[in-house]
């Protein structure tokens, strides 16, 4: 026996480094050290340690398993590294967005603790590994013992083949999302599958993933069953008006108002000053509905989705897996449909970005989508060349003609940059920070880099002042401004460099009992034309509310089945669901699952909690006929007639 451990023990040690490894990457992103569901990476662990058996001298065993661990090593740090930076785990399709990914990264977060105790494993076992083994590590095996091997190999393959066809076949399966979403535990991070238990699920379901379309006609059933039209306050509003809708990247109230119970870390100077800094943000502030308990929990792609078409499918990624849909029911599509209205696009960023250039005019109906390549012929500066984030106010200089005509009624969707991440001095931001010098506000600290990301955001946050300024002038001067329905909203808080939980000194894992929703709370202001006065609503609304409350004050009866949400002047309101980071939330609770509710407040009790388990049932149904409507391609030919004829019906 003790000839047999030594000849044979290097694969034994491989496997409990490499569990060990994975568990110390699942406690860094998740705060467990356990795997709820460990069977895909152990079926997974089994074969690759069982085939080293088969080699048959320790050396090849160390040398193979050493470059497996290493192998192990990088893919463990490269998902805590995104996941760190994002606050995602990985899907398959995120593969998509990898040109995308390197175009904005300017800096990499090293995790320590998975870096020093999974290097200290890797290296001693690389170093060590090999001590104590003999040279011949496959003589110790009797013919019936090798046979015995094969066998347990065999098995293993089936099982983990039996185990990979369930996941693809789970993840396909549309028929109860509620089931999946809300009544299985769901632990987030990768506390579900371990990391490469979860790289291994998804390159399965990337390569067999098939959603069932199903019956079309009972799709159709499904959509037509529910109108909302004039029961809404605020319905025809802004009937024959303008649209313009600015997403602010990373838009937060923090980045001009003061609000030192909220934001701890924020502004501490008189309000008089960031109206001097700020006097556009504050003019619309003014004068506009604002949403004050409005929330986004999403990446930049899919809070433009989101208020531009009003939903989202599981599992895809809209830009690029359904770039060649048609969607009939997006704002551009409705507005031309009805009104003969014409939609554009414009973004400072690149136009392959997230495939906006194909995605938007083929599959949204936008006209024509303008990015920075085209605003650069038309006299606009290129900073992406000089390592910058182009300039929000340069853009709309360039582009307002085109943005803002005034011979016909428009539709314009305007996406900002200079607000992106990552912060640090950027030379075309210059003179911002001048400004904040001769204010005395948020100047440069020696040993406070999270002070030093406030000030170079709140310079950049200058530059979308000056960008809306820029916007307002023009509308005026044109007299657009008092027919113009004008929406500007943050399309997620400022992850980057972890500045929200910095300002807001709101650190979950640290505190469980933090409100965790607040760091996700974030504008949106909406000003009906020559508005006056600011009114607040203070009810929940989220990024999917957006759609529907623009295509109520325009007055556009809708199929509200097609839309996750509702109007901000609606009684109703929605239950935000993230399909970036997997999580249901409204200011009041926050939860992975009905099982694990992360943070509840006081108010919310059993009677709120089980409100919110209808909204989220009600919600993943829609979801799954969505999912169906993207699969299918839906609205093209009898179907897309069926959906004009229904809307022009709805909307005489």
């Amino acid at each position: 026996m003790k000839r047999l451990i030594k000849n044979n023990y290097i694969p034994i040690l491989f496997a409990f480094v490499a569990v060990c490894m994975e568990l110390t990457a699942v406690y860094v992103t998740s705060g467990r050290l356990l795997i709820r569901r460990p069977w895909l990476y152990l079926s997974m662990l089994a074969i690759l340690t069982l085939l080293q058996y088969f080699l048959r001298t320790n050396r090849a065993r160390h040398i193979c398993a050493s470059i497996l661990l290493s192998v192990f090593f990088v893919c463990d740090l490269v998902f805590i590294v995104i996941y760190e930076m994002t606050g995602t785990i990985f899907d398959f399709s995120m593969l998509k967005l990898r040109g995308d990914a390197m175009a904005i990264l300017e800096s990499v977060p090293i995790n320590f603790t998975y870096t020093a105790i999974s290097g200290i494993l890797l290296s001693a076992f690389i170093v060590f590994g090999r001590t104590f083994a003999s040279e011949d590590g496959n003589a110790a095996f009797s013919r019936f013992a090798k046979r015995v091997l094969t066998l347990c190999l065999a098995l293993v393959l089936v099982l983990h083949l039996s185990l990979s066809y369930l996941t693809v076949a789970e993840a396909n399966d549309n028929s109860d999302l509620a089931e999946t979403k809300l009544y299985e535990p769901q632990e987030g991070g990768y506390a579900d599958k371990g990391i490469l238990g979860n790289l291994v699920s998804e390159l399965y379901q990337g390569a067999f993933d098939e959603v069932d379309i199903g019956n079309t006609e009972e799709i159709e059933q499904f959509l037509y069953q529910s109108v909302t039209g004039e029961e809404i306050p605020m319905f025809g509003a802004a009937e024959g008006y303008n649209v313009v809708t600015v997403l602010a990247e990373s838009f937060e109230w923090f980045s001009f108002l003061r609000d030192e119970a909220r934001y701890p870390n924020g502004y501490h100077a008189d309000e008089a000053v960031l109206r001097e800094l700020y006097p556009n943000l504050y003019a619309f502030y003014d004068t506009s509905y604002v949403m004050t308990n409005f929330h986004s929990r999403e990446k930049t792609d899919i809070s433009e989705n989101l208020s531009i078409i009003g939903n989202y499918p599981l599992d895809y990624y809209l830009n690029y897996d359904y770039s060649e849909n048609n969607i009939a029911y997006s704002l551009p599509n409705v507005m031309r449909l009805l009104y003969g209205v014409e939609s554009n696009s414009f973004h400072n960023g690149t136009n392959s970005f997230y495939n906006r250039d194909e995605y938007l005019p083929n599959a949204v109906g936008f006209s024509s989508f303008v990015a920075s390549d085209e605003m650069e012929v038309q006299g606009m500066t290129n900073y992406f060349d000089l390592g910058e984030r182009n300039l929000d106010s340069e853009m709309i200089e360039t582009c307002k003609e085109q943005m803002f005509p005034t011979d016909r009624r428009f539709n314009t969707y305007i996406t900002t940059i200079t607000m992106h991440g990552q912060y640090a001095h950027r030379d075309n931001l210059q003179e911002y920070y001048n400004l904040l010098d001769a204010y005395g506000l948020l100047p440069l600290q020696e040993d406070d880099e999270n002070a030093n990301t406030f000030r170079y955001y709140a310079a950049a946050a200058m530059e979308l002042d000056r960008a809306v300024g820029v916007m307002m002038d023009f509308l005026e001067e044109t007299g657009l401004l008092d027919h113009t329905l004008i929406v500007i909203f943050g399309d997620h808080n400022v992850y980057y460099q972890s500045l929200s939980n910095y300002v807001k000194n709101i650190y979950p894992k640290s505190d469980p009992s933090a409100d965790i929703t607040e760091l996700y709370r974030v504008p949106l202001m909406i000003k009906v034309g020559v508005q006056s006065e600011q009114v607040v609503i203070d009810k929940f609304t989220c990024t999917a509310d957006i759609l529907p409350t623009i295509l109520s004050l325009l007055g556009i009866r809708y199929y509200d089945n097609l839309y996750y949400g509702n109007s901000a002047f609606s009684e109703k309101e929605s239950l935000l669901y993230s399909r970036a980071y997997d999580v249901f939330f409204t200011d009041q609770i926050y939860f992975t699952s009905l099982d694990h509710i992360v943070w509840a407040s006081p108010q919310a009790d059993e009677s709120y909690q089980a409100e919110m388990e209808q909204r989220a049932v009600t919600l993943m149904e829609k979801i799954s006929y969505v999912n169906r409507i993207f699969a299918a391609d839906l609205f093209r030919g009898d179907a897309l007639t069926r959906f004009e004829e229904n809307m022009r019906s709805i909307n005489p």
